[in-house]
């Protein structure tokens, strides 16, 4: 399947998931707490700026305290109007991943193994058996409370 398959059947999803959640009449998703979004931090970087703001893995470039590639930045919102002086940002970081997560996280009973393994595994990362390892991680850090908060 090419990416413009792939690209066309998650949007279908995603708008699908709008649409089941909008005539049901649910709320609106409660949004990440911090602690989760300070885990998936950790489980990303330690929590920690890198050094080198952005390394090159087998599938791409990722970069940020969270592990962010440059088409999450967008669909997070293309804060600062640069991908580049976002990610040497914290809080442009953290503000991009809680967008993405607003974005694709529709579901107003989510729990934060949805939004690891969507911020891990894109727009259908909840249902990717690919994501279970960082949402492990998460799930460490928040049950050993070994995450350390970002700072700005």
């Amino acid at each position: 399947m090419n990416g413009w398959v792939r690209v066309l059947l998650a949007a279908a999803a995603a708008a699908t998931v709008v649409a089941l959640s909008t005539a049901s009449g649910s709320s609106a998703p409660r949004g990440i707490d911090d602690d989760c979004l300070a885990c998936m931090c950790w489980a990303s970087s330690n929590c920690s700026m890198p050094t080198q703001v952005c390394k090159m893995n087998s599938w791409g470039e990722v970069c940020g305290p969270w592990a962010i590639t440059e088409p999450y930045w967008m669909d997070g919102g293309r804060l600062f109007g640069d991908f580049y002086r976002c990610v040497e940002n914290w809080q442009c970081n953290e503000d991009t991943v809680r967008n993405y997560l607003k974005r694709y996280v529709t579901n107003p009973d989510a729990k934060c193994q949805d939004y690891a393994r969507t911020h891990a595994g894109g727009p259908l990362g909840a249902w990717n058996d690919g994501t279970l390892s960082y949402w492990y991680s998460v799930k460490d850090c928040l049950d050993y409370s070994i995450f350390t908060p970002p700072t700005v």
